[in-house]
Order: C-alpha cells, then sequence, then structure tokens
C-alpha cells in the first residue's frame, strides 16, 4: 500500500482520506492565533464537501473518509440523496458501505487503524496532520517546501518561470530600510502591493495593502519572525487571472486542465472551466517549466502527482505565475467531475455558495430536476458536494454547497431565479463570466 497525494484517475483501488490539512502544513494546530482558529473551523467545514465529491469520483472498489457528523441526521439522508444524484448523473460512486468515519479535530488519527486493504492511500496533500497515515517525514518536508510561496519565490526564478517582482521578509523585517524602499517604489506606481503569508488555500492571507502600516496592522497577531512576502501588485485591468493543473509522473509533465478564477465581491468562488481552450505554445512551455521545478524538488510519483498553478495572462499573452500548489486544488475536483460524464466538451462553471438549511431538500429537488444527459435542455446541474457544518447567517442556519452548472449559464441563472426561494444559491447572482 502506498500512502500520498495522487492524481484522481487510478485504476487502483484507493482509499481517499482528505482532511482539513493546509494549516498544519506550516503551523502547529495547537497553537493557532485566534484568525488562523477561524481560518482552520472555516477549512473543516469546506472539506466536508470535498468528502461528499469523492464519492462521486471514486469508484466501486474504492473507499472515502469522511466526518463521522455525516452520520446524524438530517445530514445521513442527504448524503444519501447526493449519492443518488451521482449514480443518476453517470458517476460509479463509492458504496455507503465503504465509509470510514472520522472525528472532526483529530480526523487523521482517527481513522488511522480503519484503513481498509487497498493498493492506494490518497492524500489532499502531505501534512502535518496527517503523518499518522503518510509516516514519511521527507515527503512532509517535500510538500512544505513545493506548497510554499516563500520556497517558490526563491527558486522559480532559476527554472525560468515568470514571476511578479518579489520582496521576502519577516514582520519584523518590515520596518527594515530595504522593505521600506521595495514597498515605497511599488507603491508610487501601483497604489498597493500584494502581502502574502504562510495560510490557507482559497486566498485566504493574501491581500493588498496600500502601506506598510497596513501591512503590519495585518499580521499582528503573528510573532516577529513570521515570514511575509511582499509582491508588485499586477493591472487587474490588463492582466486575467488563469489556474491550471498539471500531472507530474516520475516520466512525463502534461496540463491536465485550465480554467478561469471567478470572483464575487473580490473574493474567491470558483472557476469558469470552457468547453474549449487552446493553450498558446509558449504559455504552455511556460506551465511546463513549473513541473518541471516541482518534480525537481520532489515528486513525480508513478501514480501522478498533481500540481496546481495560480498564473496570470498579460495583454500580449505572457504568462506571469504567483503561486504553485502540489496537492488537489479546488478546481481538480469540478474539472475531474466534467470529464468523467461531459467528454465532448461543455462550458461550465462550479462555485461555492449558500442554501438554508431548511430548503436543502427544495434545493436538491431543482438539481435533480436538471441532470446530465441525453435531455438535459440548455443547462444541467450536479451538487458536488454540500457541509454538515452549518453557518449562521442572519440569524438562519445555511449550509455550504457546491454547485456545478454545465451549459448557458444564463439560462441557469434565469430558472434557478423562477424556480428556487430567495436566499438560495445567492452567490450565483453575482457572478459574472468572462466574455
Amino acid at each position: 500500500m502506498k500512502v500520498g497525494s495522487f492524481f484522481p484517475v487510478q485504476t487502483k483501488s484507493v482509499f481517499y482520506a482528505m482532511g482539513a490539512d493546509d494549516c498544519s502544513l506550516f503551523f502547529d494546530l495547537d497553537k493557532l492565533t485566534p484568525k488562523q482558529l477561524i481560518d482552520h473551523h472555516a477549512n473543516i467545514a469546506l472539506t466536508s464537501a470535498l468528502q461528499v465529491a469523492l464519492i462521486a469520483l471514486g469508484k466501486p472498489i474504492d473507499y472515502v473518509a469522511m466526518f463521522e457528523k455525516f452520520r446524524d441526521e438530517p445530514w445521513a439522508s442527504l448524503l444519501e440523496r447526493y449519492r443518488r444524484q451521482f449514480i443518476t448523473a453517470g458517476y460509479p460512486s463509492i458504496p455507503a458501505g465503504h465509509v470510514i468515519d472520522g472525528r472532526t479535530y483529530d480526523f487523521y488519527d482517527s481513522i488511522a487503524d480503519k484503513v481498509p486493504d487497498v493498493e492506494l492511500v490518497n492524500l489532499y496533500m502531505v501534512s502535518g496532520s496527517n503523518s499518522a497515515l503518510h509516516k514519511n517525514p521527507a515527503a512532509f518536508q517535500i510538500s512544505r517546501n513545493l506548497n510554499s510561496k516563500f520556497h517558490f519565490a526563491a527558486n522559480a526564478p532559476a527554472y525560468g518561470i515568470p514571476v511578479p517582482e518579489t520582496w521576502v521578509t519577516t514582520k519584523a523585517g518590515l520596518a527594515d530600510p530595504e522593505t521600506i524602499a521595495f514597498a515605497q517604489r511599488h507603491l508610487a506606481a501601483d497604489d498597493a502591493i500584494m502581502m502574502k503569508i504562510s495560510g490557507l488555500a482559497g486566498a485566504r492571507n493574501v491581500t493588498s495593502v496600500s502601506s506598510l502600516d497596513e501591512a503590519l496592522a495585518y499580521v499582528e497577531q503573528y510573532t516577529d519572525d513570521m515570514d511575509v512576502l511582499l509582491q508588485k501588485m499586477l493591472d487587474f485591468s490588463q492582466y486575467t487571472e488563469m489556474t491550471a493543473d498539471l500531472n507530474v509522473t516520475d516520466k512525463d509533465i502534461s496540463v491536465a486542465n485550465v480554467r478561469q478564477i471567478l470572483f464575487a465581491d473580490g473574493v474567491w468562488v470558483g472557476n469558469f472551466v470552457p468547453a474549449h481552450y487552446t493553450l498558446p505554445p509558449d504559455q504552455k512551455s511556460a506551465l511546463l517549466r513549473v513541473g518541471e521545478y516541482a518534480r525537481h524538488h520532489g515528486i513525480g510519483a508513478p501514480e501522478g502527482n498533481n500540481c496546481g498553478i495560480d498564473y496570470f495572462v498579460g495583454p500580449d499573452g505572457e504568462i506571469i505565475v504567483t503561486e504553485i500548489n502540489v496537492r488537489w486544488t479546488g478546481g481538480l475536483f469540478p474539472t475531474q467531475a466534467i470529464e468523467r460524464i461531459k467528454p465532448q466538451g461543455i462550458d461550465a462553471v462550479v462555485c461555492f455558495d449558500l442554501v438554508p438549511t431548511d430548503q436543502a431538500d427544495v434545493y436538491m429537488d431543482f438539481v435533480e430536476a436538471h441532470p446530465p444527459g441525453p435531455n438535459e435542455g440548455a443547462f444541467s446541474c450536479v451538487s458536488l458536494g454540500f457541509s454538515p457544518f452549518e453557518q449562521d447567517i442572519g440569524g438562519r442556519s445555511h449550509i455550504y454547497v457546491w454547485h456545478l452548472v454545465m451549459g448557458d449559464w444564463a439560462s441557469f441563472h434565469r430558472t434557478k431565479c423562477a424556480d428556487l426561494p430567495a436566499g438560495v444559491l445567492p452567490t450565483t447572482d453575482l457572478i459574472r463570466l468572462p466574455k
């Protein structure tokens, strides 16, 4: 049995064990700041939706670990409804009897003695919290390096990878003359600079600041030796933010997918996955160099490892890479879900959204009324996942859902507004697709 973070397409039997790993990659979970605790709890809630999606991406011979909260009602019944939806949509799916229960806050320790007899244990990433499964300090260090904004900033230029002008310092170093000079030069030209610290996925701990005082306020909770990265701000009116996944094996590197990042009110909410996208040769070459960098620094299993790339495309088609994530990415799940039931290609939008808890069945009625298939109409829907960790918004309980729309977005939005009560899928009202 091999344990690691492998590419999704596997003929071998797999145990998918994916919890909220990001924070434990760089920090001790027992020593988090108040902000980190909030981020970690939010990550647990969102990760639970990924666990549901793994049911669809897996095979009948596979297994999946899920938070034990899914056993409680009404979540257990809702989960079974998701499994029926997946099968109807055309996914082979992991059966109900192949779910391994894990506790919420020590997820991996609680499943370490329940690992089924499989060929692969597939992790979201190799991290500190799942060391009870991988038991591989060397692989953990490789994962820390390759998922580090700071390691990438220091090493990417040697591989010919174009990156924004960057300055690496610490919280204490924000007061150094060299840091002040870097900030003042870029603030004079762009009015803001990007600041990044180690943290969670989904653009958490990545922010723009308009002064070093603002930067200091942002890292107030952290110790003086906290690493801080400052980066030239790109002009969003001139650059398009994209993301891609590479499949890096021991023998080959290939581009698995390319998609455009979607924002709502300035916050990342999901991805636009075009049916047809031709990657220009020079851009493809630049992305493959990122894969070469990642393989040189330790990944590339025969089963494949995923390398996610966040990058911008400029007005002349040039690429600027801002960071990489050597793990399963938020866009890898839906692109795999689309490919498995839509091999001919179709435009798609996937986003995290909210549904009032008391409207969950109404929402699923809507999804099931527009399934993928030969008679699907202008659009079809799949709900890839949901979270059983409720969110109180305005005094009303909500759950996160992971919503996938394939086909005509405008038709979906008109139908959604007509058929669903107000407050169901509010984020979809804010999304504007690229032209």
